[in-house]
């Protein structure tokens, strides 16, 4: 590690231990969470799309991203197996407002389409997909790919009885600001790694 990583890490353990701190560190990604060797495992899927608007009937997806894992029978998490992302270009321009909350810009979808092929063959053996907020994903996902229509979902939003964890809310940042975490908002792929590096092992029940 660098010599001003060091310092920077010594300063930020210094603050965490004060009572009149707290320290937000970056989220790192995980890949492994429990040890699955020699047992059988099920596979889930994290999904997250951004879209033009609110309206899941008319608006556009603008990028999908999912995060494959394996999970075991007590549902604890396995590892994950496998990351799709993908940005959709659009007949009509991103608006400016849509572009200021995801940071998602004309020029980075300019010639991109998500390839439903891909995006079945990617879902094809999920037992579960789960989304934060999946009345809003499940919606545009069944409409854009119909292979959704015929899986299970389950919601990390609703789903999760966060208070007796600790947490008046339920928002994605919030809950990583709440153990001490931080990440990039409103695109996709991190939102997916946000609930994967969470570690929600909280039961939720299909939709």
């Amino acid at each position: 590690m660098p010599p001003e990583e060091i310092s920077l890490a010594m300063m930020a353990e210094t603050l965490a231990q004060s009572p009149d701190y707290r320290v937000l560190r970056r989220l790192i990604p995980r890949t492994e969470f429990t040890p699955c060797e020699g047992q059988a495992t099920r596979t889930g899927i994290i999904l997250d799309v951004e879209t033009t608007g609110l309206d899941t009937a008319r608006d556009e997806v603008i990028e999908l991203a999912m995060v494959k894992f394996t999970y075991l029978p007590d549902d604890r998490v396995g590892q994950i197996t496998g990351v799709f992302s993908s940005f959709n270009q659009l007949q009509n321009p991103i608006s400016s407002e849509i572009s200021d909350l995801t940071g998602i810009t004309d020029e980075m979808v300019l010639g991109h389409q998500i390839d439903t092929e891909a995006v079945a063959a990617f879902a094809a053996d999920a037992g579960i997909v789960i989304a934060h907020n999946a009345s809003f994903d499940r919606k545009f996902s069944e409409r854009y790919w119909p292979l959704f229509e015929q899986k299970p979902w389950a919601c990390s939003a609703t789903e999760v009885e966060w208070r007796k964890h600790g947490f008046d809310g339920s928002r994605l940042g919030y809950l990583l600001a709440g153990v001490g975490l931080f990440h990039q908002a409103h695109r996709a792929i991190d939102d997916c790694s946000r609930a994967a590096g969470s570690d929600l092992r909280e039961q939720i029940r299909p939709l």
